[in-house]
């Protein structure tokens, strides 16, 4: 059936039409039509029954009181106190209009005076006493009812006064609908959605029966105040409701989401400062030049008052704190020397109780739990946004598993589509029937996984995890919350090719998937397009899909010139401990497996990023094993350069034992003894570890520990046993003099690790417990177990035994000469030296203060923020998740919402 003229297309015909039709007496009291006839037999597959009054052209009528609570309920408006209440409308007309205001009763609920005037538009054509005055029949058909003839009303024109139509449509206009947020206009107004709707075409869909609610066609006739209506019509010009009045005294105004005139008046917030600029040069710019003027000319006044007073001044006594730093020095070297010497001449027990410790405290490693939640590794637990997502997941459940596809198409030119219903189209070459034919092969591929459990013993697919909000307990395929294109025809392929020949305005043109995505992507809660296909825009699973979820990479709402079409897959997510959740980790496997089969695929014409929910997770996982190699070489690595740096050789002949093989490796292994003590010792107490401090701590220890090794042993080597002084007390001395500044530095090191672990950040605070005793660990063991192999290698070295072959003896030793290394000589004769010369002294001063100034201006324009695609590896497994992540972001492919 061919579409009705717009409204004011049809006002003179319809001015002219109303004096010779089926409504004769137009005056204050008289019905129009009343009662029902049956079944409307021109509307097919309506969403309610389509029942159609009779012609009734008398005297309003009394409702029986038993009645009177009905018409209070439906049509409030109408309803007056006491048994006078007089209306045109049966109480089965009451109960029939209720059902079919109901659905759009729903959309309007936010907004208690948009449902009022909503309301009272209909209540006013069905049930009004003075109904006659604005109702005009314009079609009949004759029917037998109880035996009687009679004539069912197939058409009425109804006449509103402008400024009534345009208040009740205003109500309602900026309503939005509670589950999506989205304007309940769009699905009100058709074809033309929220964008293009206005008072003539939501009230012309309101009264078109392709809409699936209407029981009968409608032609509302806006007419102006100063425009005549022959024949006793008068335009209904009642009360309305603004968004911003409340219904009654006790009620409330809509909210200010959903009512413009509800938001109060807030000054519109002042520009944001302008850079603060001196000239052409920006601010922080030139004050750290001043500062590092002013620093610098401090440091000049101090050479030129140095440079005055210390001649011939004599040095005065040492200050308290100097005297204090000296005692403490002197203190702690006599307490690390007889610290050492007691381990150098106990090593055994020393090395098994170290031992023995790291055992004990490395055994808790069977008691860690890693994170690899990005939420719980990047968001405080007493965070905002993760308060409010656990107070979403403890009462709405938790936000479901998303898995996506985002197809792009190449090589493909736009085209011009002429729609008879749409006009003149532009397409993006993406929408190509073979494309869209081929994606429902793809995406049914998808829904059709079925993936074994040993668990379970059986197979795992679709619908025993999918989302399905309408069939949550035993949900089928179809119940899943799949998103796409392709549920706007219900994933059919027999829809999708489906066509018809349909008139609009005179024109005769065929219509076919096109359209109805063009009415579907601005309607798309309809139950049923305006083509002669009267195809459901609703998916199969029963929700509506909006168009931002089905396409991608347009401007504005252009959704015919989309770059990308968007698959979506809602799986539930469940708790770890839920079997289930390992049912969607493997049905997400073999999504993911499949997906890259499609990659070599060259026989689709079409090219595709993806991602699952456990994209991520995986991509941690996986670069962390393939970092264990470079682990393992890293190591290694050090293990041979403190091996061989730690050396003295004299003669090839005593390579074997002037060697440190053993000490180094032993040095190596304190190191990871440290590392695994310090993860073990928090996994007893339940602090949780991460892939970071798997991946980093292991470095940074081995950082730390190897300078320590470094320095005790190369200042054992340099020093000269004293006449009378045995192994032992040397190692103790030399222990003394380097013990200090080793607690110091580990120390100072791991009271900055403690301090990082006050943030929030978990990733952050965690890494920071590990390092710090890990640090501190490294310490410890040094001190013990290494002096003690220190102490056992200078004994295997002066009995002139291999080094990792100890039992072996050489036979000749000749008394080892204390030399002076490159590096020392180096230090010593050239690089001090040239440091300490006047001139260098005060270019260092210069250059760092430059430096410190520069470092503080540039850390200004440091951008905060964690970007989602530094948080992974630049080369990723066929790089499928940082493409996604890399697609997702670009603007040209992203929706334009």
């Amino acid at each position: 059936m061919s579409r009705k003229l717009p409204a004011a297309a049809l006002l003179p015909f319809t001015l002219f039409f109303s004096v010779t039709c089926n409504t004769v007496i137009h005056q204050p009291g008289y019905c129009a039509f009343s009662g029902e006839c049956g079944k409307n037999p021109e509307v097919n597959n309506p969403l309610v029954q389509s029942k159609v009054p009779c012609v009734f052209n008398k005297p309003a009528f009394t409702l029986p009181a038993a009645h009177l609570e009905t018409l209070r309920s439906v049509c409030p408006m109408l309803y007056t106190a006491g048994k006078n209440t007089r209306v045109c409308c049966t109480h089965p007309q009451l109960r029939a209009l209720d059902i079919s205001m109901s659905m759009s009763k729903a959309l309007l609920v936010r907004c208690p005076s948009c449902v009022r005037s909503f309301v009272n538009l209909y209540c006013q054509n069905t049930c009004s006493p003075d109904q006659s005055l604005h109702v005009n029949v314009t079609r009949t058909r004759p029917f037998t009812v109880s035996g009687q003839p009679r004539d069912a009303v197939l058409q009425y024109s109804c006449y509103y006064d402008r400024h009534f139509a345009d208040g009740s449509f205003n109500s309602c206009k900026d309503v939005r609908i509670p589950a999506t947020g989205g304007l309940a206009i769009s699905p009100m107004c058709g074809r033309y959605g929220a964008t293009l709707c206005n008072t003539e075409r939501w009230l012309g869909f309101q009264g078109d029966t392709s809409n699936g609610l209407a029981p009968l066609d409608i032609t509302f006739v806006l007419v102006g105040n100063q425009t005549p209506v022959a024949g006793g019509m008068v335009p209904y010009s009642g009360r309305f409701w603004r968004c911003d009045q409340p219904v009654s005294a006790q009620g409330q105004a809509c909210s200010c989401q959903d009512c413009t005139e509800s938001c109060p008046i807030i000054p519109p917030p002042s520009l944001p400062p302008a850079p603060w600029t001196v000239g052409l040069i920006p601010g922080s710019l030139l004050m750290c030049i001043i500062a590092f003027l002013a620093l610098l000319a401090l440091f000049i006044l101090f050479l030129a008052l140095q440079r005055r007073g210390g001649a011939g001044k004599t040095p005065s006594a040492a200050g308290c704190s100097a005297r204090v730093s000296r005692d403490s020095q002197v203190w702690l070297g006599h307490v690390f020397r007889c610290w050492g010497t007691a381990v150098a001449r106990r090593p055994l027990p020393v090395i098994a109780a170290s031992l023995a410790l790291v055992i004990a405290l490395s055994a808790g490693l069977s008691y860690i739990s890693l994170t690899t939640d990005p939420v719980e590794l990047w968001s405080a637990p007493d965070s905002r946004a993760r308060r409010e997502k656990d107070y979403h997941d403890a009462n709405f459940g938790p936000f479901f598993r998303t898995n996506q596809v985002i197809i792009t198409v190449n090589g493909r030119s736009d085209y011009t589509y002429h729609s008879v219903l749409f006009g003149e189209n532009r397409f993006s070459g993406m929408f190509d029937k073979d494309i869209v034919l081929q994606l429902l092969d793809f995406q049914t591929r998808l829904q059709d996984i079925q993936v074994w459990s040993e668990e379970a013993q059986r197979n795992i697919s679709l619908r025993d995890i999918c989302f399905a909000p309408l069939q949550p307990h035993s949900p089928s395929t179809r119940d899943c919350a799949v998103n796409s294109l392709l549920q706007y025809f219900q994933n059919n392929r027999s829809l999708i090719n489906a066509q018809g020949t349909q008139t609009m305005h005179g024109v005769t043109g065929t219509v076919d998937w096109r359209d109805h995505f063009l009415y579907c992507a601005n309607s798309p809660l309809s139950f049923k397009d305006n083509t002669v296909m009267g195809m459901s825009c609703m998916a199969d699973y029963g929700a509506p899909v909006f168009p931002f979820l089905a396409v991608g990479g347009y401007e504005g709402a252009d959704f015919t010139q989309a770059q990308a079409f968007i698959m979506t897959f809602s799986l539930n997510s469940y708790s770890a401990k839920d079997p289930k959740y390992q049912y969607a980790l493997l049905w997400e496997k073999e999504y993911l497996r499949i997906l890259q089969e499609y990659e070599k695929n060259k026989s689709i014409d079409f090219d595709f990023v993806y991602m699952a929910e456990r994209s991520l997770e995986d991509e941690i996982n996986r670069t962390t094993a393939e970092d264990i190699p470079i682990f393992a070489i890293s190591y290694l690595v050090i293990f041979i350069y403190i091996a061989l740096a730690l050396g003295e050789y004299n003669s090839w002949r005593t390579v074997l034992i002037d060697s440190k093989i053993t000490l180094g490796l032993g040095g190596i292994l304190v190191v990871l003894g440290s590392v695994l003590s310090s993860m073990g010792f928090y996994a007893y107490i339940g602090v949780p570890s991460s892939l970071i401090v798997l991946e980093v701590v292991p470095f940074l220890v081995l950082a730390v520990g190897a300078d320590n090794i470094f320095i005790l042993v190369l200042q054992y080597q340099r020093d000269e046993r004293r006449e009378g002084e045995s192994r032992e007390e040397q190692i103790g001395r030399v222990l003394g003099d380097v013990g200090p500044s080793m607690l110091l530095c580990s120390f100072s090191e791991s009271i900055c690790f403690f301090l990082g672990a006050l943030t929030k950040m978990p990733a952050v605070r965690t890494f920071a417990l590990y390092a710090a005793l890990a640090v501190l660990l490294d310490f410890l063991l040094q001190m013990s177990a290494f002096v003690a192999l220190l102490s056992l290698d200078a004994r295997r070295e002066e009995a002139a035994r291999f080094d990792i072959c100890c039992c072996v003896r050489s036979k000749t030793r000749k008394k080892k000469k204390r030399k002076e290394g490159f590096l020392l000589m180096l230090m010593r004769q050239y690089y001090a030296p040239f440091l300490l010369h006047p001139v260098t002294r005060v270019i260092v001063v210069i250059v760092f203060l430059f430096m410190l100034c520069a470092a503080v201006f540039l850390a200004l324009h440091v951008r905060v923020g964690l970007d989602q695609e530094l948080a992974l590896p630049t080369v990723t497994r066929q790089g499928f998740l940082l493409k996604s992540i890399s697609l997702i972001f670009q603007p040209e492919v992203h929706s334009g919402d």
